[in-house]
């Protein structure tokens, strides 16, 4: 059985994926991919979304992550956007599943 590729935040997030944007210098940020698809849409490529590096400003690789709910990461930190007047404010918590 042929599996379609995951290339919307919608699919992402039908799967219950969390977005992993990974920067050079080891700087790690988790994100759910529906607390993208709220701010950014459904339709969009979520490799393609652009994140930025607070140290070092160079080019931010994003990964898909599948999360088993048997396996949950412990301790993850998530950084969930919102928009807020037309502009998009970010706030951590805690990974819950």
């Amino acid at each position: 059985m042929a599996h379609d590729p995951i290339d919307t935040l919608g699919k992402a997030t039908r799967h219950n994926m969390l977005v992993k944007a990974e920067c050079s210098c080891g700087n790690v940020r988790y994100c759910r991919s529906a607390d993208l698809m709220m701010v950014y849409g459904g339709g969009v490529d979520p490799l393609k979304l652009k994140f930025d590096c607070s140290r070092c400003k160079p080019t931010v690789k994003i990964t898909l992550l599948e999360v088993h709910p048997e396996h949950l990461p412990k301790r993850l930190m998530i950084h969930k956007p919102m928009k807020i007047g037309g502009k998009i404010h970010w706030t951590t918590e805690r990974f819950r599943g």
